[in-house]
Order: structure tokens, then sequence, then C-alpha cells
């Protein structure tokens, strides 16, 4: 139930006893109307990501919320609230973890549900106690959120307000300026607009008639759609440039292998025999690179682990074999595989382990040479890595691998790599033209300033032409966590100004170009569908482009900075409740001394 907030001296206040010129002009307390107004908030804010991407809902999906964090006159009771809709909303839309795992499922979408009691709090104390309006503390808090959440425990940049857009490609080139957080920072502004006016309008029915409220809305709507206007414009004049060229034909490889626990290592011979086979179908149009997914099939790779002489070792044979069908399929077409693999370096003189283990990408060139090798370097905590491996809290990490989807008895943690390598390759290979590129695996295409270290060398100089990305979704089945994950890969491509090409084990394969155009995607021979569970191949130049971005130069400053204000302005928060409580308790004392002296 809305009711109209309390008067006096025709200002607003609150039970803490603060004048509120800024909070509307009705409270929110009914337990039905917050619960509806959170429903309302968790079903838009869950439809605007992929599959569904309705992305117009984007521009409102935080406003119910909202008018619980600044109506409400209970502040506990928004705390709690906002946790439980955070709760509510991970536990629905991160589904896809609970089938490798339940209690990660669990206790990911409660640690991040934290962030939005986190969020509301400096919101809240922003608008209501120090008169900021909505439009401006909104997205500057979300943006900060987002920020604080994908680096945080080796970082979940998942479901930034930025990813509902990755289709509307003329708002999302301001990317290039200040990364996916600029277009998050757009759409969160328009929800603090709309949530402003409608505080504008409790605030004028308050006033009553003929009375004009203190605070305006049209000055904040004006001003967000100039800024929004701005955007748009940019994204066009971006768009009409003439800065792409077209770069090596490459093939990308996509299997169907959903993957479960209990076959993550085996050594299945139809897998790689289907790989070699789309490769062979592919050849047909003769691609300067054949790209295949992360690990398509279990195997190790490396020439260190293959030079030790231990053929009674099946994964030792099997590696052997699956090296040598690569290398020979890369010099009879004359054209470079890519593939991902595991890596295994042994260590026999090393007391804390007797190997150590990669995940890695190998180009296999025409030539017949050593492949080259990269090692991935953002691994990701309790997928691929148990922290506390060594050390004194050793004891935190076996309790943490026992609770692993493969059990305490598999040690499955890998090590990271030391360097973001770029590799370059000739195209032809006799006396053609040389490109540059770097190969994020798998999770490290979500990360944003991951693929800002391929494609910015030390000098602040572009390093790379182009990104190739391998993926193994196949963890997740058919889930939405697939075109969820292509939709991330969308921002690395605006933000650095490059073309990607990938290749996922059980999709979605396909190519991206620098502004965040998709195309080339793996495609149902059949009925044209694409998407997850589809099998092929499609070859596609891949675009190289001219430009060097802002944010490929700076990196997260902005998004950074709006995290800083946040958190300026929860240590405001803090400061001020200190104050509040401490005047509180002397006023106490003094009716103490007051009704001992009567």
């Amino acid at each position: 139930m809305v009711t109209p907030a309390r008067q006096t001296r025709g200002r607003a206040t609150s039970p803490e006893g603060t004048l509120e010129a800024s909070a509307p002009g009705f409270v929110t307390d009914s337990f039905l109307s917050i619960v509806v107004l959170l429903a309302l908030s968790l079903g838009l804010q869950s439809i605007i990501f992929a599959p569904n991407a309705i992305w117009p809902a984007a521009y409102v999906c935080l406003v119910p919320w909202v008018v619980v964090i600044g109506a409400c006159s209970n502040p506990h009771r928004v705390y709690y609230s906002s946790y439980l809709l955070g709760l509510a909303f991970f536990l629905c839309n991160v589904r896809w973890i609970a089938p490798i795992t339940v209690e990660g499922y669990i206790a990911l979408s409660a640690y991040l549900a934290v962030y939005f009691p986190l969020v509301a709090c400096p919101i809240r104390h922003a608008v209501r106690r120090r008169r900021i309006p909505m439009t401006l503390a909104l997205p500057v808090i979300w943006v900060g959120s987002e920020f604080l959440r994908g680096i945080v425990i080796s970082g979940f940049p998942w479901f930034f307000l930025a990813h509902s857009h990755y289709r509307v490609l003329s708002l999302i080139q301001v990317s290039d300026l200040f990364g996916a957080y600029g277009v998050s920072f757009v759409i969160a502004l328009i929800n603090g607009a709309v949530a402003e006016a409608i505080f504008a309008t409790g605030r004028r029915m308050q006033a009553g008639p003929g009375r004009r409220p203190r605070r305006l809305a049209w000055p904040h709507l004006v001003t967000t759609a100039v800024l929004v206007v701005a955007a748009f414009i940019y994204g066009q004049i971006q768009m009409r440039r003439d800065t792409g060229t077209p770069g090596p034909r490459i093939a990308v490889v996509q299997g169907d292998y959903p993957i479960r626990t209990s076959d993550a290592f085996t050594h299945p011979i139809d897998r790689q025999r289907f790989y070699f086979r789309l490769m062979r179908e592919a050849a047909a149009e003769q691609p300067d690179i054949y790209l295949l997914p992360e690990t398509p099939w279990t195997m190790f790779l490396n020439e260190s682990f293959l030079e030790e002489s231990n053929s009674a070792d099946l994964s030792w044979q099997w590696s052997r074999e699956c090296f040598r069908l690569l290398q020979g399929f890369s010099t009879e077409h004359n054209a470079y595989v890519i593939t991902g693999a595991m890596s295994r370096e042994l260590t026999p003189y090393d007391r804390l382990s007797e190997s150590w283990s990669y995940n890695s990408a190998f180009l296999f060139r025409p030539d017949g040479s050593s492949p080259c090798r990269y090692d991935k370097v953002h691994t990701v905590y309790f997928g691929e890595t148990v922290p506390f491996r060594f050390g004194r809290f050793r004891f935190l990490y076996i309790w943490f691998n026992s609770l692993s989807p493969f059990g305490g008895d598999v040690e499955y943690s890998i090590n990271r790599g030391s360097e973001f390598r770029v590799f370059d390759i000739t195209v032809p290979p006799e006396g053609g033209r040389t490109y540059r590129f770097g190969i994020p695996i798998c999770y490290e295409d979500v990360i944003p300033y991951v693929s800002r270290r391929f494609v910015i060398g030390p000098d602040g100089r572009k390093r790379v032409d182009f990104l190739l990305n391998i993926s193994n979704d196949g963890w997740f089945l058919h889930s939405n966590e697939l075109p969820q994950h292509l939709a991330s890969c969308v921002f690395r491509a605006v933000e650095n100004r490059v073309g990607i090409a990938r290749a996922v084990n059980t999709g979605i394969s396909g190519f991206i170009d620098a502004d965040g155009r998709i195309h080339h995607l793996v495609t149902d021979v059949l009925d044209r569908s694409h998407g997850p569970g589809i099998t092929g191949y499609q070859v596609a130049p891949v675009e190289i482009d001219s430009r060097t971005s802002l944010y490929s130069r700076i990196g997260d400053v902005f998004a950074l900075t709006c995290c800083v204000l946040w958190g300026l302005a929860y240590l405001d928060y803090l400061v001020v409740r200190i104050r509040v409580n401490r005047a509180r308790a002397a006023r106490g004392r003094e009716g103490d001394v007051d009704s001992c002296e009567a």
C-alpha cells in the first residue's frame, strides 16, 4: 500500500528523524506492495538478457526496486528485501551452474546477492539524506558495483546491464570509450531518471494544488535524453567509419558434446574423428586457419611431456597420436591449426607437486615446426583451480576440494600462465602478410581487462590484429549460458576495436566484427538455425580494424571512478550513522540526568 509521507513544515521526514527533501511524497511500507514491486523488478531483470534479450525492458528494470529503496520508511526492510531480490535473481538466472555443482550454484547465488543491499544502502543514503538525485546516484553506484563484482574472487562479470544490449549496435559503440560499463551507465541513467520522475510526482502531489515542489523531474529527464541521444549519435558515427578490412579466412569448428563430471577426463576417439571430419569438410573452402574449441577432446600436447618415453602411460600414447594427426593436417593443407588442450610439465624435483598442469592453446604451423603455446592466465576459482592449494592454509584447500564436483580424490587444479602471449602468422605461409593475434581461452573473453591485456602492449599501442576465442561450454549443456557468453564477447570486440572468431564446443561459434556485429554463426545444415546443440563449421574472414580505442589505452578508469564514489558514499553513510547514534546516546544521557534531578 502506498501512503502519503508525514509532513513537518512542508518537508518529508523519516522515522530516522532526518529531513529528506529528496524523498518521495509517499511511503511504500506494506508487505504486499514491496513484494509486488520486487517481483516486477525480478521479472524485468530476468527477461532482458539472452536468449530472451527483450532489451527495452532494461530501461525500467531497476525502477520498481529503486522505488522500494527510496519510498520505504524502514531501512532494514529495504536491505533485507534487496538481498532477497538479489538471491532470487541469481538463483533464477545462474541455474545453468547446477548441473555441475548444486552446492556451488547455491553458494555463488548467495554471495552475488550481497551486492544488491550494498547498492541499496548508499543509494538510499545519497538520495534521502544528501539530496542527490536518483538520476546520478543510481548509475554511479550501480556501475561501481558491476566493476567490483567483475574482479572480486576472480570476478563474475556476468549480467551487466550492458549485456542486454549486445544487439543494439548504435548504443554499445560507447564501449570503446568506457567499456561495457559505459553502456550500463546509460541504461542505469534512464532507470534513475524514470524513478526520479516518479518521486517528483509524489512530491508534487504531497505539496498540494498550486504549490511547486522544491525538486522537479524535467531537468533530469532532459539531461538523460541529451546523453542518450549523444550516445546514439556517437554510435552511428563510429559504425559508418570505414576502418575495417578482411583478414585471414578462418574455419570455426563446432561439435556438440555436453560434458558431465563423470566423463570429463576420458579420451573419446569419436570426438577426435568427428572434429577431423569437420575439418576435412571445411578444407574445401581453403581457410587459412582451422580453429577448434578449448579441449575438444582430452589430450596433452606440450612437447616436453610428449618427449618423455613412457610408452606404458595411456595418456602419453593418446596425446602422442593426437599431436601427430594435428601436425600432419596442418602440413597437408598448408594452413594453421589452433586447438585447446592440456599441458603437463613434469617436475620430479619439486617437493610441492610432481607435475604442473595448464589449460593451453596450441598453434600448429604448416612448416612442421614446434607448435606455439599459450597458457591460460585467468583461471576460474573452483572451476579450474581451488584456492589455498599450498601453504599454511592447505586444510582449506582440502575441504574446498572435497566439495568439488570431482570429489576430494581428484586434484584437478591447474596453474596460471605467466603472460598474455601474442602469436604471429603469415598468410599465405609463403611470403604473405603477417598477422598478430591473441587467444583468450573460455572465460577469459568475459573478463574485460583480460582481452584488453591481449590487445594493448606495454607501450600503449595496439599489438594484435584480431582475437580468437576457444571455449568449452559443454559443461553447461544447452542452457542460457551459451548465448549469454556470446553476448558478453561482443563487448570485447567493441571495447578494443578488434574482430573476433570463436570456436565453442556445444555452441555458439561464429564471428564478431569490431563494431559488435555477429555474423557467420555455425548453423544447422537443414533449417539454418543456430544456437546451442548445433554441429558444423563456418568459414569467413575475420575483420581487421585499424582503430585503437580509448578504452584499450586507459582501461577501466571510468568504472573504477564509479567504484570509488560508491565506496565514498558508503563511507559517508557510516560516518553519518555514527554521528546520529552518538547524538541519540547524548540525548539519552541528558534525559537520564533530568530525570534524576526531578
